[in-house]
């Protein structure tokens, strides 16, 4: 861990994964620790960009082995030698369908979901597969997961309100995020039986000009953001901390959302930014798709004497079971 911070800043090019935790093996708290200091230490190495190393470096509870989408893509062991894993997306497509369904009960918008999940599913295996066979290589998974783009138009808060919420983050929103997440998932499995990887919905903070729109407002906070994770593809991403977030709080956060994926036997992650030098309500920009957002409060309670205790927390009896 100690050269991943050094790696993160020299090149742009440079992404890094770590698991520290399963629903078989519990938390490790001594990497959940240490996982709070490179990323305060990766922010601090490229303070002149607003932190832009922790960008590229994501901490996992059980972490998908054929997941396709950065930061924290990789080949596993459990895969073949060589394949091709494609990541599909489009929550504009989706927010598209839905507009023709405004006073729809549930049961329709969730139907209308699985149907556009499976075109694009089915679209994505069909290109997959062609560009697997001019590589020479086995096709992997196919990976159908909203994951929203700064651009207007593609934005997975934008679907949660054309769903009826006034804006992302109020009372109901993870009820709605749970809906979709499971209808992309089914209209995925219905289109190919390659799927894997995450497949379902992304909520990266400032990759998404909704969610943007949902902090400025004050409507969506980091303790909402935490809950929906329990029922989202992932966890707490691209968030923009205030600067002077110590590492121990950021090892806090960490160990919350490893709890959540340990506990609900689901894959979940951090990818947090301290932005050196600004404070709650400042900007961060972070360019290209990884757009930018504002920098969201932290609880100033401590969580120091908690983090520091080292060793490992349990896996509850239901998770080695399975």
């Amino acid at each position: 861990m100690d050269s991943i911070p050094e790696a993160l800043a020299k090149t742009g090019r440079v992404c890094a994964s770590v698991n520290v935790a399963s629903s078989k093996s519990g938390i490790n708290m001594d990497a959940v620790r240490r996982m709070g200091e490179v990323v305060k230490a990766a922010a601090e190495l490229t303070a002149d960009r607003d932190g832009l190393g922790c960008a590229k470096l994501v901490v996992f509870c059980n972490a998908p082995e054929d997941n396709p989408f950065m930061a924290g893509a990789f080949h596993g062991v459990g895969e073949g030698e060589s394949c091709l894993n494609v990541g599909v997306s489009g929550p504009g497509v989706v927010k598209a369908a839905l507009e023709s369904h405004k006073g729809a009960g549930f049961d329709e918008l969730a139907d209308v979901i699985k149907k556009t999940a499976f075109k694009i599913t089915r679209m994505g295996q069909l290109v997959g597969m062609e560009a697997a066979k001019r590589l020479g290589v086995p096709f992997g998974i196919l990976d159908l997961s909203l994951a929203p783009t700064p651009a207007v138009g593609d934005s997975v808060a934008r679907i949660l309100e054309e769903m009826g919420l006034e804006a992302a983050g109020t009372h109901g929103t993870t009820a709605a995020l749970a809906m979709l997440t499971d209808m992309v998932k089914k209209g995925g499995v219905m289109a190919s039986t390659h799927v894997g990887g995450f497949s379902g919905a992304f909520i990266p903070v400032s990759e998404d000009e909704g969610m943007v729109a949902a902090v400025r407002s004050g409507s969506i906070s980091i303790d909402k953001l935490e809950a929906m994770t329990a029922v989202c593809s992932v966890g707490l991403d691209m968030i923009a901390l205030p600067g002077d977030t110590s590492a121990a709080t950021i090892s806090a956060i960490i160990a919350d959302e490893m709890a959540i994926g340990m506990v609900n036997n689901k894959t979940t992650a951090v990818r947090v930014i301290p932005v050196p030098g600004k404070k709650a309500g400042d900007w961060a920009e972070f360019g290209g798709l990884l757009g930018g957002a504002p920098i969201m409060a932290v609880n100033p309670a401590r969580s120091d004497a908690f983090i520091s205790r080292g060793g490992r927390i349990p896996a509850p009896i239901h998770s080695f079971r399975n």
